[in-house]
């Protein structure tokens, strides 16, 4: 197809563009006095008359022609639009760009082509996608313009249909998503918890409404047990295996609050039991998660860790904590070994457990993970700052990183000065 439609005047045989569409009365049917190929552009036209909203206009946009179809759609007469613009149909929805850039095209010789809504003069609205070509003279330059469009009303009325089913969807999915937040929020500990732990502190931060990270931090005298978990993925899913494991743990805690592994070992046990109960559909559903008693009196900390990063910053210096490479969830009794470790305190020790969302967060100028080595060091660089202060200064930090990016994954940190 050529960028413009040219007519010949052979063709018209000098009659006027109305005049010539008008006197088909019946173009299927060949006439002596015609040639074969003109007997064939007027089938062609016949078809295209029945099928589509054609007009043709002079340079200014008036319309000097349109055929039937044209006008039961717009719902004007011929004389109605004849020697009219075609602001006529114009709907105030249509944006001047949208014209703008059809009049540059059409009269730089191309053909242009968009979806346009108009106005019937009933004042009901009807879509199109319309093709507009300018008819080239002899010297290449634009005489007039066909419009050829496609009514897509029905198409658009359907779009606006799933629109609206889709809001509404969203509306209560959303409804339904924060009330699982409150659900889950519920399994949490408290504001009271975590303040009576003294110069600490929590960034929690949920990827999409709720999180699949979870936490538990109970004080009892001058023990704290402080229980961080991340879950497989991450939203509704994620969260369902966090309050799981919050609910199986605070059964345990009673019986093995003091036994780290064994309390870890029994939550797995547990995971491993409720997500094979459907022998045909087993939910491969795991957390990496660690468990920390902290005895202040004797200054010593007692864990276990199923993949989860813990590390305690003295004196200036890292020191990690050690974790078995298994998640609680995704192994059987067999396979789930994990083991107690004991580790002296100092005075002045900052121990931090951060899950995976915080060095996966994708940011920065080259838009790569912002990665544990750098997690490390800014927080060595901030321990003359409160544990208060440390979090405002690692949360702006995370936000000029991720930038215009999204949140990658649930993020989860908890620091305590002991």
């Amino acid at each position: 197809m050529t960028s413009s439609l040219a007519i010949t005047k052979s063709t018209l045989k000098e009659k006027s563009i109305s005049n010539f569409f008008n006197s088909l009365k019946n173009p299927f049917q060949s006439s002596p006095a015609w040639s074969d190929k003109e007997a064939e552009l007027f089938s062609h036209i016949e078809i295209m008359n029945q099928s589509a909203l054609m007009t043709i206009s002079d340079l200014k946009g008036n319309i000097i022609h349109a055929n039937e179809l044209f006008c039961k759609v717009s719902k004007y007469t011929l004389d109605e639009v004849l020697n009219k613009p075609h602001n006529i149909i114009r709907h105030p929805d249509t944006l001047p760009a949208v014209f703008k850039d059809m009049w540059s095209t059409i009269r730089s010789g191309k053909v242009w082509q968009g979806e346009l809504k108009n106005r019937a003069k009933d004042g009901t609205d009807y879509w199109v996608i319309a093709t507009v070509a300018p008819v080239l003279g002899a010297n290449g330059k634009p005489i007039k313009y066909i419009s050829v469009r496609y009514d897509i009303t029905k198409q658009k009325q359907v779009e606006e249909e799933l629109r609206q089913a889709k809001k509404n969807i969203d509306k209560e999915l959303f409804e339904n998503v924060t009330y699982a937040k409150q659900i889950h929020s519920s399994f949490l500990s408290n504001n009271e918890g975590l303040e009576a732990c003294n110069d600490s502190f929590l960034l929690y931060k949920a990827r999409k409404i709720i999180s699949g990270d979870f936490y538990k931090i109970e004080r009892n005298d001058n023990k704290l047990t402080v229980v961080v978990g991340d879950s497989t993925g991450h939203g509704v899913s994620a969260s369902y295996i966090s309050v799981l494991a919050l609910n199986i743990l605070t059964r345990v805690m009673k019986f093995c609050c003091e036994d780290p592994a064994k309390t870890l070992a029994m939550i797995n046990k547990e995971l491993n039991r409720i997500t094979q109960l459907n022998s045909e559909k087993k939910l491969m559903e795991s957390a990496d998660m660690i468990m920390c008693c902290i005895d202040k009196d004797l200054m010593k900390i007692h864990y276990a860790s199923a993949k989860m990063k813990a590390f305690i910053v003295r004196d200036g210096e890292i020191i990690m904590l050690e974790k078995d490479r298994c998640s609680v969830g995704e192994s059987t009794k067999k396979e789930f070994k994990i083991s107690n470790r004991m580790m002296d305190l100092k005075k002045g020790d900052c121990l931090y457990i951060c899950s995976d969302g915080l060095k996966d967060q994708i940011g920065g100028d080259n838009n790569k993970c912002i990665g544990s080595k750098n997690i490390l060091s800014l927080i060595k660089s901030l321990q003359g700052n409160s544990m208060h202060e440390q979090k405002e200064i690692i949360a702006e930090t995370l936000v000029a990183w991720q930038g215009d990016n999204e949140q990658t994954d649930d993020i989860t940190l908890f620091g305590i000065r002991i």
